[in-house]
């Protein structure tokens, strides 16, 4: 699934141009930083910390982290929005790998499903980890 979601960034299917469009880009990142979605994402972020991911695997992240800064700055001009995320693309690997099926990380994905910059209060899903995946690997 990893290598089918690298094809997606690198096909311009996953990150477009419309994720940053006619958007306040500081305030995007702004709504990153209010206390509701930064607790949820560290909370997250924490928790697949604490699972063991092999090299091969990690170097698969690493690469699709990569591709998702470059075409992130690419669309938007913005480091900050880029490392963004870069980072939501490591959390998303890391839940898929570790089976980690989360209401707010699966809305995390949806989020990028529906074309928008996951910030402040996502759209809760009632999807799993697995359909999410399906659903973010075949836009």
């Amino acid at each position: 699934m990893l290598n089918n979601l690298l094809i997606e960034v690198e096909s311009n299917r996953v990150i477009r141009v419309y994720l940053f469009e006619n958007c306040d880009l500081e305030e995007l990142l702004d709504m990153r930083d209010d206390e509701e979605f930064d607790s949820e994402w560290m909370r997250v972020y924490d928790a697949l910390n604490e699972f063991e991911i092999g090299d091969f695997e990690k170097k698969k992240i690493d690469n699709i982290r990569e591709k998702s800064f470059l075409k992130s700055y690419n669309l938007s001009g913005l480091g900050d929005i880029a490392s963004c995320v870069s980072d939501d693309f490591e959390i998303i690997c890391k839940a898929y790998l570790t089976n980690y099926n989360d209401m707010w990380v699966n809305s995390l994905i949806m989020s990028y499903v529906n074309g928008k910059f996951p910030c402040g209060r996502l759209e809760k899903t009632e999807y799993d980890i697995k359909e999410c995946m399906k659903k973010l690997c075949k836009k």
